[in-house]
């Protein structure tokens, strides 16, 4: 289960599965989309200050990782290793949304490649493709 393995991931960053941090984990594993502080406050119906706090914390503990959308606030969700599939983000630079999108191996296989012959012997262990762009409600409404 999940908890077993946030709990652990804590546990090795000197970290508790306190109960805050179970309602968060809950929270961003039920949507397949990245958060933003206040969409996980208003899910969870945690104080925000306490929500904050945690989300930090699971964050420093690698549960969960910060997607940045654009100019606008951080988004959040649990880590790869939390979950069932390995996707990547479409960013709007118009309204600031954040969607998932599950690459499709051909995309995959061309960023493994590229990711083999970087620079200066650099050697990645996993990677985040994120595409900037215009989501489909913005190119449908006049600017």
């Amino acid at each position: 289960p999940v908890d077993d393995g946030v709990a652990a991931a804590l546990a090795a960053a000197g970290q508790r599965l306190t109960r805050h941090r179970a309602t968060l984990v809950a929270v961003l594993s039920s949507n397949h989309r990245p958060l933003t502080a206040e969409e996980v406050v208003g899910l969870s119906g945690l104080p925000l200050s306490t929500a904050y706090r945690n989300i930090t914390d699971l964050v420093e503990a690698g549960v969960a990782v910060r997607v940045g959308g654009a100019g606008r606030s951080d988004r959040f969700e649990l880590s790869e290793q939390f979950t069932d599939r390995h996707h990547h983000h479409l960013v709007c630079h118009r309204c600031g949304s954040v969607s998932d999108f599950d690459p499709s191996p051909a995309l995959e296989r061309a960023i493994r490649t590229e990711l083999g012959s970087l620079p200066g012997g650099f050697v990645a262990d996993h990677h985040i493709f994120d595409a900037h762009g215009v989501c489909a409600n913005c190119a449908d409404s006049p600017s």
